[in-house]
């Protein structure tokens, strides 16, 4: 399969846009962080053919949350970058806000890990 991989332009357009809408403290902490954290399901592909839009996607939330690339706001856009992947590649995430916001939480303190978010994609995705 070919991927469209989500570049670190957007992100940093994203996150912007997600604090002007839901608030929170601007800043980038550090770009080698977020590169690294999307690289996470590129380099996933390259060893793993086999991998599943909802394991990339799912790579994509874990380590852009654990990364801590930005000084707040790090599972929202994490989030975001999750969900578009998913969307590239003919995919929808049927979940509440509610429920998704757990997930993320749940993934930023370390509760929930990549197997468990890529198992909660695969329940709720559509397409």
């Amino acid at each position: 399969m070919s991927w469209l991989w989500v570049r670190p332009h957007l992100v940093l357009a994203w996150h912007q846009r997600l604090l002007n809408e839901f608030g929170g403290a601007p800043g980038l902490r550090d770009i080698a962080l977020l590169e690294g954290a999307l690289d996470r399901p590129k380099n996933l592909a390259a060893y793993n053919p086999e991998s599943s839009v909802e394991q990339l996607a799912g790579l994509y939330g874990f380590a852009g949350a654990k990364a801590h690339a930005f000084t707040d706001g790090n599972e929202r856009v994490a989030f975001a970058v999750m969900v578009t992947f998913l969307k590239a590649h003919g995919k929808s995430l049927d979940t509440s806000e509610a429920e998704a916001t757990e997930v993320m939480l749940k993934v930023a303190a370390s509760t929930m890990d990549e197997t468990a978010l890529h198992a909660w994609l695969t329940k709720n995705c559509r397409g």
